[in-house]
């Protein structure tokens, strides 16, 4: 008896623990808020002169899915247990995989995006040679290579659309090229490549290297085009993915990469920890975020009417942006002649700014309605000063 009781104290110490820890102080307000977001901002957090608006990450500002939320919770009762123990990564494997019609073998689970990008830099940046690159685009990888002395190639997106350039990076691989990488949709841009275009360069392409496609923002795209399908026959190609954006994981650090099994025991070898390497409440929580699909549906609906009201905002001031299929909005900065993150920052707005070739670009991460209204106020009160 007294032993049971031990147990449920140790177990209702560690539900209190976590609910602290996140900043509130009853079950029912982490997992439930008025917009219908689990949140941990007070009301009054905008109206605090001294906190900054970051809309600088391309972060889901609504918080952990509401079902991950309690999932991770239940799971920091196993939190002295590695996570082979109870299976938990191969479940995720398994129910990834079964998503996109694959098989476990084809998974590599990861620390983030960030992890497999430093595995990747070490499998094909490890012989230098050369890895092709758009300008601009998600810098990470290019930095693990150089770092290897590994040559980067940039390939400018297109002037206008601002979208890769797919046949002017196929005919920069040459025989030293060891990778190529295509992020779709594109950060910083937010432009997305045709399907069925993408899916004959990925063909022609992996005939004579090896081809990342980066689908960090994919569930942003109502259908979704994955490359997923072309790794069952297919050695050259590597899928990236990430619970940071839209399953609002960010901080828990989980991602994976989808290929072809062979290429996923090589990437597993160069893994830090290998399966010890996520923690069991991450693999727990994106189990269940995969599942909280009312959070997702309404995160996607909010996360529209915030860009569209950004880029009125935009259209306001007369400042060109490209259109956006994410959680950002790209906008040139060449009617702005000062710092433009700088003068920002002042507002305490975060936000982020490019140098495309000769020209400035800005980037701003949509946040609440109520964050893109402050945002919005700043623009006009710098933009016009």
């Amino acid at each position: 008896m007294r032993n049971s009781m031990e147990k449920v104290t140790r177990k209702n110490f560690l539900k209190h623990f976590a609910l602290f820890a996140a900043g509130v102080t009853t079950a029912p307000e982490i997992f439930a808020s008025p917009t219908g977001f689990a949140s941990t901002q007070r009301p009054e957090w905008l109206d605090s002169s001294n906190k900054l608006v970051l809309l600088n990450a391309n972060e889901n500002p609504y918080g952990v899915p509401p079902q991950a939320q309690k999932a991770i919770i239940e799971a920091l009762a196993e939190g002295n247990r590695y996570g082979f123990i109870n299976n938990s990564r191969e479940k995720l494997k398994e129910k990834i995989a079964t998503k996109e019609g694959l098989s476990k073998d084809h998974i590599l689970l990861t620390a983030g995006s960030s992890e497999l990008l430093g595995i990747l830099g070490c499998a094909y940046g490890r012989d230098k040679g050369n890895m092709i690159f758009a300008l601009p685009t998600f810098w990470l990888l290019g930095e693990y290579a150089k770092n290897l002395g590994v040559e980067v190639v940039n390939v400018p997106v297109t002037k206008e659309e601002k979208k890769h350039d797919l046949n002017a990076m196929l005919a920069k691989i040459n025989r030293k090229t060891k990778l190529v990488q295509i992020c779709n949709p594109n950060n910083p841009t937010g432009t997305i490549v045709d399907p069925s275009e993408l899916k004959n360069f990925c063909i022609e392409a992996s005939k004579k290297t090896t081809v990342f496609i980066d689908e960090a923002y994919i569930e942003f795209l109502p259908d979704k085009p994955t490359m997923a399908g072309l790794v069952t026959d297919n050695q050259n190609i590597v899928i990236g993915r990430t619970f940071s954006k839209i399953y609002g994981m960010a901080g828990l650090r989980l991602g994976y990469a989808i290929a072809h099994p062979k290429i996923v025991a090589e990437m597993d070898k160069l893994q830090q920890g290998g399966s010890i390497s996520t923690s069991t409440g991450s693999v727990a929580g994106a189990m269940a975020a995969m599942d909280d699909t009312a959070f997702i549906n309404s995160f996607l609906e909010k996360n529209k009417a915030a860009r569209e009201f950004t880029i009125n905002q935009l259209k306001t001031l007369n400042i060109s942006y490209i259109p956006s299929y994410t959680n950002f909005v790209y906008f040139s900065l060449a009617k702005y002649p000062n710092d433009f993150v700088k003068a920002m920052k002042e507002n305490n707005v975060l936000v982020r700014m490019f140098a495309e070739n000769e020209e400035k670009w800005g980037r701003v991460s949509m946040g609440t309605m109520e964050e893109m209204q402050v945002f919005a106020e700043v623009l006009k009160k710098i933009w016009q000063s």
